[in-house]
């Protein structure tokens, strides 16, 4: 599509623009999986944490709670941390529920770990199509349980715990969020969801007039509920566990930080989680950033990335008592 008949590329921050023409927006389906893996995988930072940070780095195997494969966690802890328990700050990395891993938030966890004495887990979940929900939901959710139930051995406060996760990695973060509400094992008291993807029925419907035309879009959209969900998206009776969108009530859910550009395609779906949110009597903050896309974490300079980094950072603290 030419600059002339873009919808939304006269609406991108400029800050942020660059993103539109270094990473070209394609359509993601089951033939272009493997490779936009590969390619994903590539971008990757491979750093060695620890050289860069006062930090340990552990890879874990845990158990699942539902008789699945074990988990792969990683764990970052500062090697000097401020408090006799640590918070746990637990993050479920995004990639369209197909793509991606925890790799990408390891400098992110690390100085969040040094800066703020947290205890950081990332969790490897099984990534669709290969396998659909609950696989996703029972990972993530047997990850955070397992660190609950471990607490004196990780060094982590049951009682500070923030549950966070960016684009995918935000709905899943949600859908566990609600699942632990439902459950009653265990309470966070933070959720973050940064840029996130909450509606299956999003991918079926027509296209924004402005949001989504770049990065992620609606057709890829569509792909990832697909893989994830193994039906055709919009379908009635899905479970708010996998699609938090379709949630009766929020109520009981903890304190949640939610951040998103106006030219992402989860502009909607996020401000309608957000009134619900706020009807259902969860205090909720809510950032939207002007001309802001899916990958504007690209660009941490810029000027709505710096603040939405201290707007999610004092809001995690906030909710953690850690002011």
């Amino acid at each position: 599509m030419s600059d002339q008949q873009s919808r939304s590329r006269h609406l991108i921050d400029p800050e942020i623009m660059s993103a539109v023409d270094l990473i070209p927006t394609t359509d993601l389906t089951y033939s272009k999986l493997i490779e936009s893996r590969e390619n994903q995988s590539k971008m990757m930072p491979q750093i060695d944490i620890t050289e860069k940070f006062p930090v340990t780095f552990e890879e874990k195997a845990v158990p699942s709670y539902f008789g699945g494969p074990a988990i792969r966690i990683e764990i970052i802890k500062p090697k000097q941390s401020k408090y006799d328990k640590m918070p746990l700050y637990y993050s479920i990395h995004g990639g369209g529920m197909v793509m991606g891993s925890p790799v990408g938030e390891r400098m992110s966890n690390a100085a969040l770990a040094v800066q703020h004495g947290f205890c950081c887990v990332s969790v490897y979940y099984r990534l669709a199509p290969e396998h659909v929900q609950p696989s996703q939901l029972q990972d993530c959710y047997s990850g955070l349980k397992w660190c609950i139930e471990h607490a004196e051995e990780l060094g982590i406060d049951k009682q500070k715990v923030a549950l966070a996760g960016s684009s995918a990695g935000a709905g899943l973060a949600a859908g566990v969020a609600l699942y632990i509400r439902d459950q009653k094992e265990f309470d966070i008291q933070h959720l973050r969801l940064i840029r996130p993807m909450l509606d299956d029925r999003t991918s079926a419907a027509p296209d924004h007039p402005y949001a989504g035309e770049f990065i992620w879009n609606n057709r890829s959209n569509y792909f990832g509920w697909k893989s994830v969900l193994g039906h055709e998206p919009g379908q009635e009776e899905v479970s708010e566990y996998y699609v938090p969108a379709r949630a009766k009530s929020l109520a009981g859910l903890p304190p949640t930080y939610i951040n998103i550009g106006t030219v992402d395609l989860f502009i909607d779906e996020a401000l309608l989680f957000t009134k619900q949110l706020a009807f259902d009597g969860v205090l909720v903050e809510l950032h939207v950033y002007p001309g802001y896309h899916h990958l504007s974490p690209m660009f941490p300079n810029a000027h709505y990335s710096k603040e939405g980094a201290e707007s999610s950072e004092h809001a995690l603290l906030k909710a953690l008592e850690l002011l």
